[in-house]
């Protein structure tokens, strides 16, 4: 198993639209592919505070872009889920054996993807399908993964969503029950996978800086 990070440019896509007019920072959490749409569900962080509502009201008067939930997280962040029928890039990588852990936008209004990817071969099949939508793919790393303590990426997709929604915050802004419904598990599997996602992300702060 290695893990890989390229950025690429989405063409004519509403992130780099919002990226070039407002500064922020647009995380992709999770994409599913269907017949013939892609559900998203992204986080939107912007800068300024004021810039928000116009955001927002960029991602829904996209044509692109229907069934829209907004949540607000703070004054200046916002939880959304919507289904587009524009995404290609997120088509091709839902066809590879390359699975997204995290997606966030780059200073530059690049896209920053970092992905598990199981053969060399399926990864250069995504970038090669990439060059042929002008998504113009950069290689950042490509890194072979040896450690067994590293988290599982559904663990590391968990715990970081629970970090982002606040159930680490006090007071908490978000509890077990609704974060398991997010995920359709049970609050007892819930409670088991953050546990060991922050037993195995304090061993491995703690291993790079050992004071001894």
């Amino acid at each position: 198993m290695m893990e890989g990070i390229i950025t690429l440019a989405l063409p004519d896509n509403w992130i780099t639209e919002v990226v070039k007019q407002y500064p922020s920072v647009v995380k992709l959490i999770d994409s599913k592919a269907f017949n013939t749409e892609v559900r998203d569900l992204v986080q939107i962080e912007v800068e300024n505070t004021e810039d928000l509502p116009k955001v927002i009201d960029l991602v829904r008067n996209n044509p692109n872009i229907f069934n829209v939930d907004i949540s607000a997280i703070d004054k200046g962040r916002v939880l959304a889920a919507f289904s587009t029928n524009q995404c290609m890039v997120c088509r091709v990588i839902a066809g590879t054996e390359c699975f997204l852990t995290r997606s966030t936008t780059t200073p530059d209004g690049r896209m920053q993807w970092t992905m598990l990817v199981t053969r060399n071969s399926a990864f250069k099949e995504l970038i090669d399908a990439l060059k042929k939508l002008n998504a113009e793919p950069k290689l950042v790393k490509l890194t072979e993964i040896t450690d067994t303590d590293e988290l599982t990426m559904r663990q590391e997709q968990i715990t970081r969503m629970a970090f982002e929604r606040g159930y680490f915050d006090f007071p908490r802004r978000i509890g077990l029950k609704e974060l398991a419904k997010i995920f359709g598990i049970s609050t007892s599997t819930l409670s088991e996978i953050l546990r060991k996602g922050q037993r195995r992300i304090m061993q491995r702060y703690f291993q790079e800086h050992r004071q001894y």
